[in-house]
């Protein structure tokens, strides 16, 4: 069974990144996708394709997605937390 939840969004600039999370077989999965915001004038559109300019930009958003997954992992219960056997051998 895989249920999608609810997504998170980062930005640096023009770039941003899109969170969301599955859970599959009750275990969550992460997912990350990176798009980059443009005008043509009338409206803003995103698309999955990078100047050289924004490399930095990138670079930074990539640091900010790791250190926002590594505390959802730390705030996510762990496997056998609910019956109290957490950490028991």
């Amino acid at each position: 069974m895989k249920k999608t939840g609810i997504f998170h969004e980062l930005s640096q600039g023009k770039v941003k990144a899109t969170i969301w999370h599955e859970t599959i077989g009750g275990e969550t999965h992460f997912n990350v996708a990176f798009t980059r915001l443009f005008n043509n004038g009338e409206r803003w559109w995103d698309a999955a394709c990078f100047h050289k300019e924004d490399m930095p930009a990138l670079g930074r958003l990539a640091e900010d997605v790791h250190l926002w997954l590594s505390l959802q992992a730390k705030a996510m219960p762990q496997a056998g937390a609910e019956d109290g056997t957490e950490g028991t051998s």
